[in-house]
Parts: C-alpha cells; structure tokens; sequence
C-alpha cells in the first residue's frame, strides 16, 4: 500500500525529481527512457520535472502523462519497475563524461595554461614576444585547443548529444577508446614540437596527428550515428553542431599539416612564410568555427532551460547560423586569397566576414536576452554569470577584430604581434574557456545530483579569471608602446591558471562525490542492518526507511541534500547518540521496516573508527 496519492502528492511541472522519485520510486523508469539514466544519482538531479522536459526535449504534456499512468496503473507501475530491476547495473555511456573532463583539466593545468604562464614568465623577462621559439607557442596552442576545448567539446558531446536526441550512445567503448588517441596524440606532438630538430621529432608529431584524426573520425561517426538514429530534423541548433564538428575534423586535419611544414622549414624564411600565410586561418576555423559554433548550437538548445534566458525563433536562428557559417568560410578564403595575390582587394574585403561575426552573434545573443534577469532555477543559477561575462568577451574581441586597421595605421603599418594576440586571448580565454566553466560547473553538479544552491558560487575563480584576461588583453596591447607593461604581464597568466586550478579542485570533487554516491547506489544491500551502515547506506538501500528514522525524531532525513551529504558520513550508531535514541530500538524499528529476518544488532559491527559514538552493541569499543 502506498501511504502518499496523486491527489496528496501530483506531480506537476513544478515537483522536484528527487520528490518524484521517492514517492514513486517506479517513475524513474519514464524518466530513464527520456535520458535521466546515470544522472543525478540514485535520487535524481535537483531539478523540476518541468525542467527536465526542456533541457531533455520532452513535450511536458507526454511526460506527465506517463508518470501519472505510472502512479496510478498497477500493471504500469509493474512493468516500470521490471524495467528498473532489469537496468540496474552502470554504464559506460552513463559517465562518460568523467574521463574526457578530467584529461582536459590535465591538459589546462600543465602544458595549457601552465605551460602558458611560463611563456609569458620568459616573455616578460626577455621583453618581446619574439623571445620564445613558435614551436613553444603551438605546443601550448595546441595543447590548448585539442586538450582544453576539444577534450571538453567530447565529453560533453559524448554525454549529452544522445540523451538530447533521445537516444542511446553507439559503440561507448570505442568512443572512449577515441579519448587515448586524443591524449597521446597530444602528448606526441607537444613533446615534438619542443624537440623541434631532433631527428625523431617530426616521425613522432606525424604519428600524434594520424592518432587524433582516426579519434576525431570516431568521434563524429559516433556523434552523426546517434543524430541519424533519433530521426530528428535538423534543427538551427544541429546545424550549428554538425557544422561545428566539421571543423573540428578540418581544424585537426589543417593543424596537423600546419605544424608539420612548421617544423621541416628549412629557412627561417621559409618558417616564416608558412606562419604568416597559414597560422591565422587554422586559428579562424579552431576558434570561430570550431568552438564558437559549437557553443551557439549548444546554446540554442539548452540555455533557455537551464539559465531562464528567451526562446530564440527558428528563423532568427537560422539567418545566425548562416551568416556565421559563411563569415568563418570567408575569413579563411580570403585571406588566403590576400596572401597567395598580394591584393588590397581581397584584404579590404575582409572587413565583410568580420562585420558578418557579431551581427550573426548578436542575432542570437540578442535572442536570448541574458541581460535580464530570470525566475526559477535558471535564474538563481551560479554558472549564469559565467555565460554572460563570456558574451561580453566576444563582443570585447569582435570590437578588437573590427579595430584592428586603424590600430595597425597608428601603430605605422606594421604588423602587431601583441595587438592579434590581444584578440586571440579576449575570444579563446575570455569566450570560450569562460562557457566552459560555466556549463562545466552546471552539467557535473547535475549529473551528480548536486543541487547547485547548496555548492559555492564560485566567485573566485570567475574573478580570478576575467581580471587575468582583462589585464592580459590590456598589457599585451600596452607593450606596442611601453616596455614597462612586459615585467607585469605574467601575473595574468598567473591569475588564470591560479583561477582555472581553483574551479578545476570544485569539478573534481563534484566528480568524486558523484562516484562515491553511485558505487553506494549500486552496492547490494545486506540482509539486514547494524550498527556500522550509514544513514546514507540506509535510506539509499532501504527508501522506506526515510519515513520510519522521521518518525523517531530523526526528521531533518526528508530534506534530500542532508540525505546526500551528511548522512553518507554518519553510522546509524552515531545517529542513535546524536538523537538520543536506544540503539537496539533504532535497528529493531529499522530491521522491521525492511522486513530483515534478523532484527538483533549485530554482534561484530565494524565500528571503523566510530566506537566513541557508539551507545551499545559495540563489541570492538
């Protein structure tokens, strides 16, 4: 018999997840079959049903329908948790996530932005930007691009792209087999590219190259797979994606053979020329097309869900996509075309895609509306913030692109070094890294069944961060006309890297918590209880028991973030002296809730280093 009704409990638009699930624990069935599976842990993110539906492409109406058929059909109710019996064990495809993150904050925190801060370290020193070697530069470039973005463009992909098309994720194994190709890849060619002369070092580059385009191929196979197996139209936001991904395989391509010439240059002529014709357009398709698309076709999809911004319409949507598409296409032609004519022609006409960059942006940008402030969960959310100082950023760098003529007439006609780099560090810091903390923050607490609320706002590294960007872009600006900002530039670098390394340390504990809940979820639970399990044990094994510990004083275990914290770190024996409880009346109530053929405490407990809150029945105190 159930002790809660539809009518005492409905489930509406509004209900929290985890209220849902513990109610009727059967409805997560529904809620699998849509894409929840391996999220939120054993009682669900902390999000609302309607929620849900927008973030997962549900039509509401549908999904209420069919938990409610679950509530109140036995026989659905029946199958539902056949299912859930039949699905219990973890998936690969659950989590996949975890190792593509983690290796991206490898990457950042040593030979990404580590790395980095060592070069602007030896620049300042030496006074010019010409101090360190370009090998140097594209290793972190690279390490930076592949390892920070890519890696993170993966996982999330890997994770989510299915689940938003409703659908399973082919091949899991091979898909994580494409993460080994990446990171030795990466490894290969950064350790290349510092050794640049070695008779080794070019064979090994060529190798890391082969090893990430067979993985980036896997990946888009796997990624195109699971769009074509949805059936789904292709929507403005999978457009921005596929075409995304496009880059992504041409910008590897294209960095591969980039690097490559860089390093068999056999005149320092020669170097230069191939820097000087191709280094910006491989950067064009990296940054514009490979991340910025990637993040308005991600956003299309889910920032009005998760942050409250407004719908953007499909037809404003698509005149965006078309412009920015075609803006990336021209850059890169273009200037290729300036370089292989000499002709003010084609570089006049470059003016047109850099006009095309933040009239598409601000199509969509302007759609959404992030400037005004929104209700509910998306509102109060901590990675808002972070999406809107990456706006502002990519504007800063469109403004900074726009600039750039009258700056080089100022600066007497002469190519700047420090004045591009400045527009490079405004989109690629600024923009990019600033939406991926921002929805890396978001998309671990979730998938963990954190409730960001009850997390750290993460106001420090969001300001560690933009002040090392801003003063960055501005130093590096400054040094065009006063040595005296070289010696000071580091502490950007310095300033980010403390930051990033700061939200990394918060992500790897959310991803620890999660994995620690899920091995706890998954363990089988004993034929009885002592004295030794925790609270959190309990209750995860036993749901029923939430109400039966309420109802002997212990009333704070209905709150579900206590359930997720701090009964994880208490044992039903420390639980008994806190509230005063008898512990034998504790397990005895307990034992006869689960229907436990032994009710007697048990006569060994593993105390595990608690023996001093035991009251009684502790054999090893």
């Amino acid at each position: 018999m159930r002790a809660t009704t539809v009518s005492e409990m409905p489930v509406n638009p509004g209900t929290q997840l985890p209220e849902v699930f513990e109610a009727y624990p059967e409805a997560r069935a529904v809620f699998n079959r849509y894409g929840l599976r391996g999220c939120g842990g054993e009682r669900g993110p902390a999000e609302t049903v309607g929620f849900f539906a927008r973030t997962h492409g549900v039509d509401l109406d549908t999904l209420l329908a069919e938990v409610r058929e679950v509530v109140d059909d036995a026989d659905a109710r029946r199958h539902a948790q056949e299912q859930l019996d039949a699905d219990t064990r973890p998936r690969l495809a659950d989590s996949i996530y975890r190792p593509f993150f983690l290796a991206g904050l490898l990457v950042i925190l040593t030979v990404g932005a580590g790395w980095g801060v060592l070069l602007l370290l030896k620049i300042g020193g030496g006074g010019s930007f010409t101090g360190v070697t370009v090998h140097e530069v594209n290793a972190h470039g690279h390490a930076q691009i592949m390892g920070w973005v890519g890696l993170f463009i993966m996982g999330f992909a890997y994770q989510a792209f299915p689940r938003m098309w409703q659908v399973e994720l082919p091949l899991p194994r091979l898909a994580l087999g494409s993460l080994a190709g990446v990171v030795i890849g990466i490894a290969s060619r950064a350790t290349a590219m510092m050794f640049t002369g070695s008779v080794w070092a070019l064979p090994l580059h060529n190798i890391g190259v082969a090893l990430q385009v067979v993985a980036v191929a896997i990946f888009l196979a796997i990624i195109i797979t699971a769009f074509v197996r949805s059936g789904q139209r292709i929507a403005p936001s999978a457009a921005f994606i596929l075409t995304a991904l496009g880059f992504f395989f041409i910008q590897t391509l294209f960095s591969g053979w980039h690097v490559a010439m860089l390093m068999a240059a056999p005149t320092r002529e020669a170097l230069l020329e191939q820097i000087a014709t191709y280094q910006a357009p491989l950067r064009d398709v990296q940054i514009h097309g490979m991340a910025m698309l990637m993040i308005f076709g991600v956003g299309l999809r889910m920032f009005p869900a998760l942050f409250g911004f407004a719908e953007v319409s499909p037809r404003r949507a698509w005149w965006a996509y078309g412009l920015l598409a075609c803006a990336v296409l021209l850059e890169v032609g273009l200037f290729l075309a300036y370089r292989a004519t000499e002709s003010r022609a084609f570089a006049g006409a470059m003016l047109a895609p850099w006009l095309m960059l933040p009239a598409g942006a601000w199509l969509l940008i302007g759609g959404w509306k992030p400037w005004r402030s929104a209700g509910g969960q998306g509102g109060a959310d901590r990675s808002r913030k972070f999406v809107r100082a990456a706006f502002v950023w990519l504007f800063v760098s469109f403004g900074l692109l726009l600039a750039m003529p009258g700056y080089l007439a100022a600066y007497e006609g002469v190519f700047s070094h420090a004045y591009h780099g400045a527009i490079r560090h405004a989109i690629t810091v600024g923009f990019v890294s600033m939406m991926i903390m921002g929805m890396g923050a978001k998309v671990v607490a979730t998938l963990n069944g954190l409730d960001t609320r009850q997390l750290t706002a993460l106001w420090g590294p969001f300001v560690l961060v933009n002040t090392g960007c801003l003063l960055r872009v501005t130093l590096q600006v400054a040094t065009d006309w006063t040595p005296g900002a070289f010696p000071v530039i580091g502490v950007s670098g310095a300033l980010e890297l403390i930051g990033l390394g700061w939200w990394a340390a918060h992500l790897v504990g959310m991803m620890i918590k999660g994995r620690r809940t899920a091995e706890e979820c998954h363990e089988p639970p004993p034929p009885y209880l002592a004295a030794y399990h925790t609270v959190g044990q309990t209750v995860a094994w036993f749901p029923q028991t939430i109400e039966t510990l309420a109802d002997m004083g212990f009333t704070p275990i209905r709150n579900p973030v206590l359930r997720r914290t701090l009964a994880r770190r208490v044992t039903l024996a420390q639980a008994a002296a806190i509230g005063k409880v008898p512990l034998a009346d504790l397990l005895r109530a307990l034992n006869g809730c689960i229907g436990a053929s032994k009710q007697a405490i048990d006569p060994a407990p593993r105390c595990e280093g608690v023996c001093s809150a035991c009251t009684s029945g502790c054999s090893n105190g």
